[in-house]
């Protein structure tokens, strides 16, 4: 008796823990966004609330352009994201289980090696590049910068939604005298897709909150919602205030497309492998 309550207490414990480190930065964004009247003797909770702060950040043309900008980009890199990985993920999660396409592996490992470099040394890597064709201060060159870093987050995703689904499921479309796109959209695409949907969460998150290429590679002629935030930290002023309400257009988005997908997902039925 004594283990059990011990082993509850440790769960909790540990819980509660991973619970307070999740949600602790997010209530504090929420405090300053919100807080109207916030005196340093009473540091751990504001005095007043109000919408003060967000009257004021959307009063701003370069603010509410930068909005514009930030989901017409993310929207962008999404669809082409999507479109790109699909056929891609088709091949990895298909014909490698069946021996098709030798290295089929190794390719979609490497196809992960953006994300081992630092966001900032691939933004240094595309100048020159986007200097040579004329890319740089572009919507299309911000778009496949941030596909760059979009594209293996959705492939892993799409591809393991692929592998799921049984092969013998296209084997016997064949034998009936079905071509490839048709079993892709007709068989595969109701079984992947929430694979799909999941890609474009990743894909749509990365790009709203991305930072680095948008300054290296956009800034001044493009902004986003991420450089307005950063504009409000300068050498001798803080705004924490105005940049936590901005940043809740980043935040709040985010939060309703995983709420949203949950609710989704939540009674759909995954196709076991061996089915």
């Amino acid at each position: 008796m004594h283990d059990s309550t011990l082993d509850k207490f440790v769960n909790r414990a540990v819980i509660g823990l991973l619970i307070f480190v999740v949600l602790f930065p997010v209530f504090v964004v929420f405090e300053y966004a919100f807080a109207t009247k916030w005196f340093a003797t009473h540091w751990w909770f504001p005095q007043e609330f109000g919408t003060k702060w967000f009257t004021k950040i959307l009063g701003v043309n370069n603010i509410v352009n930068a909005l514009v900008n930030s989901y017409f980009i993310a929207t962008l890199v999404t669809i082409f994201t999507v479109l790109i990985t699909l056929p891609a993920a088709y091949v990895f999660g298909t014909r490698a289980q069946q021996d098709d396409f030798k290295g089929a592996r190794l390719i979609e490992n490497f196809s992960n090696m953006p994300l081992a470099f630092p966001t900032i040394t691939v933004g240094i890597g595309l100048l020159p590049v986007y200097a040579k064709f004329g890319l740089l201060s572009s919507t299309t060159g911000i778009v496949l910068a941030h596909m760059i870093m979009a594209i293996p987050y959705a492939l892993r995703a799409i591809v393991s939604s692929f592998q799921l689904i049984p092969p013998h499921y296209e084997e016997a479309a064949r034998n009936l005298g079905a071509n490839r796109l048709y079993i892709i959209w007709r068989i595969y695409l109701p079984l992947i897709w929430p694979g799909i949907v999941a890609a474009a969460i990743f894909s749509f998150s990365w790009s709203l909150n991305e930072f680095v290429l948008v300054l290296l590679l956009g800034y001044p002629d493009i902004e986003t919602i991420p450089i307005q935030i950063y504009q409000f930290v300068g050498g001798y002023y803080l705004h924490p205030q105005q940049a936590a309400a901005l940043g809740l257009f980043l935040l709040v988005p985010t939060l309703l497309l995983m709420f949203l997908v949950e609710r989704m997902l939540k009674n759909t039925t995954v196709v076991p492998a061996g089915a």
